[in-house]
């Protein structure tokens, strides 16, 4: 499973140009600085690669002897043929066929998730975004972003639908509304990395937000 976790660093890396690089585009309606991509492909970085261990739901003790991400693919896919019920399987299912870059079974797995949660699982929602915006990053303007608000809707405290829904946010120009999900996400005591992070893009924002709409009362005379 270490492999897995290896991997799974990897696949933060690949967000950070899926979801980092579009930022640095310009948008007739907003203007993005390219600092802020750079800020937000720092979090995409060592938040996904900390979020994932830390809040998944899948316990990263099972499966023994499974010496590659296949292997443990392949167990899975006869797990949950007998147990198809299984939301957490599901779940780690799509999660490997992200590592294994195979999106759309990734996307499939996922929507299998929540169809086993009775289409209230906010994991699922928020896998099948990330999913979509590999395959597609203009996807987290659509389809995925409307997979992570209805995330958001369903648990607003979910730690990955938090951080992908600032990422979003970012990416729309929509600084106060990145800089509320960030701020709810320091406060469930992330690991101390993403602390760090998360408290330096914060900062990154408020100044921002000031440059755009600066104190008239600073103003020389």
């Amino acid at each position: 499973m270490i492999l897995f976790i290896v991997l799974a660093a990897v696949l933060a890396a690949i967000c950070v140009a899926v979801i980092a690089v579009p930022l640095l585009k310009p948008v007739p309606s907003q203007a993005r600085a390219p600092w802020a991509a750079l800020g937000a492909a720092g979090v995409l970085v060592i938040g996904s690669a900390a979020l994932y261990p830390a809040w998944s739901n899948w316990s990263w003790a099972k499966s023994p002897g499974i010496a590659s991400p296949e292997g443990m693919v392949e167990r899975l896919v006869h797990e949950l043929n007998d147990h198809p019920d299984n939301v957490d399987g599901w779940l780690m299912l799509g999660r490997s066929y992200v590592v294994l870059e195979e999106y759309p079974l990734a996307v499939r797995a996922y929507r299998r998730a929540d169809e086993a949660a009775g289409g209230r699982s906010a994991p699922a929602l928020v896998g099948e975004a990330e999913a979509l915006t590999l395959i597609n990053d203009t996807e987290l303007d659509g389809q995925a972003g409307r997979l992570i608000e209805q995330a958001l809707a369903i648990d607003p405290t979910d730690p990955q639908a938090l951080f992908f829904g600032a990422a979003a946010a970012m990416r729309a120009g929509q600084l106060p509304l990145a800089r509320a999900r960030f701020t709810k996400l320091l406060a469930l005591n992330p690991p101390a990395s993403v602390k760090t992070i998360l408290e330096r893009e914060i900062s990154g924002i408020d100044r921002q937000l000031a440059a755009a709409h600066p104190d008239p009362s600073t103003k020389k005379p």
